[in-house]
């Protein structure tokens, strides 16, 4: 996280904790009404490591959601006035999440800004390299954040306890204190690739990737993935004869209908550009865990480059030669 984030995250952390009362409301209107005490069970992702997280609640009445931020992994003390509510808990410490839909309990949305197809080499938001539209005429968005959450349709409270029921107890129990506990479980993927038995990788200069038919957006409240749109990311050698790659995603759409097309883009000291595309939809559709999946692709040869050019090489979409590669996945 940016220092300047943080500061500012702190600063609206300890004043969250001090008064319990939401940025989005005026620090006078804030309710008296008797202390709540939200917290996080870390059951389902123990190794989390969030800066800080945010709790959301939003009124059954329709009025505009509550939102409290507290540092690190635990909750804290609010004051919220009594009443049903249904409640988002996630971490805040992202800066490439944007949110649509924001007081909409069922329909907030996390999505990504739209990127350059070739900014695993390096692009920015002031500065993103390559076209915003895939080949396949995809978007190009960049990847998101880890993102940790916890949904709750229903949330009552009273003055003597809390009515709930979350995915681990989908009936309504009734507990005999205000505190609420939350389950945040692991909501983005990661995913590796990796290219064994590459032939002349000494000759490359800079490259890149793209993975297509991915995700577009995550909606908390019923885990809905959206859909699809194009990864930029990072391509790297790790050794004179692999290369390789990780990068978070929402994973794949809840309605998938798009081939998941790994793109490597390749500058050769030469001056020349070649694009190479692997259909891996089935290793991705086969993965075990969808939240860690591994590609695997073998043997992929090179060109062999010719004398080098030297300067800078041109990031633009013109005089690519693209060779299409069969693999067994």
């Amino acid at each position: 996280m940016k220092a300047k984030y943080l500061i500012l995250l702190l600063i609206t952390s300890a004043y969250c904790v001090t008064s319990g009362c939401s940025l989005i409301y005026d620090y006078n209107n804030c309710p008296s009404d008797e202390t709540f005490s939200v917290d996080n069970d870390w059951k389902y992702a123990p190794t989390a490591s969030p800066e800080g997280m945010a709790y959301m609640f939003f009124p059954n009445d329709g009025n505009e959601p509550w939102r409290f931020d507290f540092p690190g992994r635990n909750g804290g003390n609010v004051n919220l006035p009594d009443g049903n509510y249904s409640v988002m808990t996630f971490n805040d410490d992202t800066s490439c999440i944007l949110f649509s839909n924001y007081n909409d309990y069922a329909n907030l949305t996390f999505h990504c800004r739209k990127g350059g197809l070739y900014d695993g080499l390096g692009g920015t938001i002031d500065n993103p390299l390559g076209p915003d539209t895939s080949a396949a005429g995809e978007d190009v968005e960049i990847c998101p954040d880890t993102i940790w959450c916890c949904t709750t349709d229903y949330c009552s409270l009273h003055p003597d306890g809390v009515d709930i029921a979350t995915d681990s107890t989908p009936s309504v129990d009734h507990i005999n204190s205000r505190k609420l506990t939350l389950y945040p479980r692991l909501a983005t993927a990661c995913y590796t690739y990796t290219i064994h038995n590459v032939a002349n990788l000494k000759g490359v200069a800079q490259m890149c990737a793209s993975l297509s038919g991915m995700a577009s957006s995550l909606r908390p409240s019923d885990m809905f993935r959206g859909g699809p749109v194009t990864l930029p990311v990072k391509a790297k050698a790790t050794d004179s004869e692999t290369i390789s790659g990780n990068f978070l995603t929402y994973g794949l759409p809840s309605n998938p209908n798009a081939q998941n097309t790994l793109s490597l883009y390749v500058w050769l000291v030469d001056g020349k550009k070649y694009c190479f595309t692997f259909d891996v939809s089935q290793q991705i559709s086969d993965a075990p865990d969808p939240l860690h999946v591994d590609i695997h692709i073998s043997h992929l040869s090179l060109p062999e480059a010719g004398d080098p050019i030297g300067g800078s090489f041109d990031v633009d979409v013109d005089d690519w030669i693209t060779i299409i590669i069969n693999i067994q996945s």
